[in-house]
């Protein structure tokens, strides 16, 4: 098997774990919309649900770097399918299942759900942070660019402490107003956090 059949190989299996994860979010907002007349909404969950859409297809971005390998252990991989688990448990749980017949309100879902978000959310930015470091680590001493690391600490710096900031809101705040504040902020985190991603061709490739 030679390098890029085990990058087939690899970024295959854990796709899996991500269109899996898309795909009940889709069906999820099918459901919603087809019970629309039955549903009281609200806006934090369903923008929450649109960061989690987005950081799960940010995943797709990070395999090309992730299994850019001539080998790789069974600790690695399971410390690499460490974020896609939890940004698929996320993906499973962010949105309703079904549509009650008397009815659903998005606002008491929310309330009843965001902490375990919450920890979830945290645990997969705390872990990218670290396992980001790792992959440009290895890349910057591969291709002898050493400033990567601290050109991405450096972005992930400001993202990271509105995040946390976000994250305390949906925690602790006391009205929809600052709830809707906090998801704000991790929206807007995510956005920033997500706008360095591109896929080009690694060199010699």
């Amino acid at each position: 098997m030679n390098k890029s059949d085990l990058f087939s190989y690899l970024s295959a299996f854990v796709t899996i774990v991500l269109a899996v994860a898309i795909t009940d979010m889709i069906q999820s907002t099918h459901r919603l919309i087809r019970g629309r007349e039955r549903i009281k909404w609200d806006v934090a969950p369903l923008l929450f649900a649109a960061v989690i859409a987005a950081a799960v297809v940010s995943e797709f971005f990070s395999l090309w770097d992730l299994f850019d390998v001539s080998k790789i252990s069974f600790a690695r991989l399971m410390w690499i399918l460490l974020i896609p688990t939890l940004l698929a448990l996320l993906a499973y749980s962010v949105l309703p299942d079904d549509v009650p017949a008397d009815g659903l309100d998005l606002r008491v879902f929310y309330v009843a759900e965001r902490k375990s978000w919450i920890i979830i959310y945290a645990a997969a930015t705390l872990l990218d942070v670290v396992r980001s470091v790792d992959v440009i680590n290895g890349l910057a001493t591969r291709y002898q660019h050493p400033e990567w690391v601290m050109d991405y600490l450096a972005h992930t710096a400001k993202p990271l402490a509105v995040t946390v900031i976000g994250l305390w809101l949906m925690w602790s705040g006391r009205s929809r107003r600052w709830h809707l504040a906090g998801v704000l902020l991790v929206a807007a985190a995510a956005i920033y956090g997500f706008s360095i991603w591109t896929i080009s061709a690694k060199p010699g490739v």
